[in-house]
C-alpha cells in the first residue's frame, strides 16, 4: 500500500468522461491496495436560482427527487466502469444542502480535505484558456485548489486507455515537490510492475554547468530521483532533454510511448490560481496537452 494515499475518491456524473475516469480510479484503487470512492455533487440548476423558497423540505422537493434519480443513474454508469473484481466495492457518497451546492468543485475539495491522505480522479475536457475562462472547467478548479495529489483523465481518453498503465513518466528538478511525486511514482511503478522514466528538462542555451567539481545538475537531479524512488524492479531510465518549453517536452515524451499506455506524475509547486496565471504552471501546461492521465503532486 501507498505511504501517501489511503483512499481513491472520483466525483461522478454519468458522463463518459467520468466513467473514463472510473475506470481508471479503480485500476489506481487496485494498484495501490485502497478503497475507493464514487462522489456525486448534487449541483445547483440556474434555472432553479430563482425558485428556492426559504421554507422547502427536502422530503417534498420534486426537483430533489429527480438529481437524486440522476445521481443513482451516474452511480449505475460508473459501477459498469469499474474493474468488477474490485474489492472492497467502491461506497458511494452524494453531497448536497438544503438549497443545493453552487460550486461543486469547492464542495470536492471540502470533501477531500475531510477524508486524510486521497487522491482525487476527475474527468476533464481539453479547454483551451479561453475555453475555460468562458466555460469554467471543475477540474482545472479542483487542481487549482486540492492539497491532495489530483489525477486528470481526459474526454477523449478510452476505456482501454483508461484500464492500463504501461509506464510512468516522471518529470524531476530535484525540488521537494518532485521529490514528493515520486513516492506515488514508485508505489505504482511497483505495483503494476511498469518501469520510471525520469525527465529533466534544461533550456536548450543553457551550459550543463557543474554543481560541484565532480558531479553535474542533471547527475545530482536523477540522483536524488533515484533515491526518492527507491527500488524499480522493471528499471528507471533517465531522459535528459535540452527545450526551453519544458511542458511541451515532457508532453512529447509521453507521446513517444503513446503505445505502453503511460502515465504522467508530477510534483506542483502550489503557487495558487492568480500566481499560476501571471508566472505559468508547467503542470497545468501539461495537463491540457497530455495525451494521457496527469497526477499532479502538491
Amino acid at each position: 500500500m501507498s505511504e501517501q494515499v489511503s483512499r481513491i475518491i472520483v466525483p461522478v456524473d454519468g458522463s463518459p468522461t467520468a466513467s473514463a475516469a472510473a475506470r481508471h480510479a479503480s485500476l489506481l484503487a487496485r494498484l495501490l491496495e485502497v478503497p475507493l470512492q464514487l462522489l456525486h455533487v448534487m449541483p445547483l440548476n440556474p434555472a432553479e436560482l430563482c425558485d428556492i423558497p426559504a421554507n422547502r423540505q427536502a422530503e417534498a422537493d420534486h426537483d430533489r427527487a429527480v438529481r437524486r434519480e440522476i445521481a443513482e443513474e451516474a452511480f449505475v454508469k460508473a459501477r459498469e466502469a469499474i474493474d468488477p473484481d474490485l474489492t472492497p466495492a467502491p461506497d458511494e457518497v452524494v453531497l448536497e444542502d438544503s438549497t443545493f451546492i453552487r460550486h461543486p468543485e469547492r464542495a470536492i475539495v471540502e470533501h477531500a480535505r475531510s477524508q486524510p491522505d486521497c487522491l482525487l480522479v476527475l474527468g476533464a475536457r481539453h479547454l483551451s484558456e479561453v475555453g475555460k475562462f468562458v466555460q469554467g472547467s471543475v477540474s482545472n478548479e479542483v487542481v487549482h485548489r486540492a492539497r491532495c495529489p489530483v489525477t486528470i483523465v481526459h474526454d477523449d481518453a478510452s476505456m482501454l486507455e483508461a484500464s492500463g498503465i504501461g509506464r510512468v513518466v516522471l518529470p524531476v528538478d530535484g525540488s521537494r515537490h518532485a521529490n514528493r511525486a515520486c513516492a506515488l511514482a514508485a508505489a505504482l511503478a511497483r505495483s503494476a510492475r511498469v518501469p520510471v522514466e525520469l525527465v529533466f528538462c534544461q533550456p536548450g542555451g543553457q551550459a550543463v554547468g557543474t554543481v560541484d567539481d565532480e558531479e553535474s545538475q542533471a547527475e545530482r537531479v536523477f540522483r536524488l530521483a533515484r533515491e526518492a524512488l527507491g527500488e524499480i524492479p522493471a528499471g528507471v531510465e533517465e531522459t535528459l532533454l535540452h527545450e526551453e518549453r519544458f511542458a511541451e517536452a515532457i508532453v512529447g515524451r509521453a507521446r513517444h510511448h503513446l503505445e505502453e499506455r503511460p502515465m504522467i506524475v508530477m510534483g506542483r509547486r502550489g503557487l495558487g490560481k492568480w500566481r499560476e496565471s501571471l508566472l505559468g504552471s508547467v503542470s497545468h501546461r501539461v495537463i491540457d496537452l497530455a495525451p494521457c492521465p496527469v497526477t499532479v503532486v502538491v
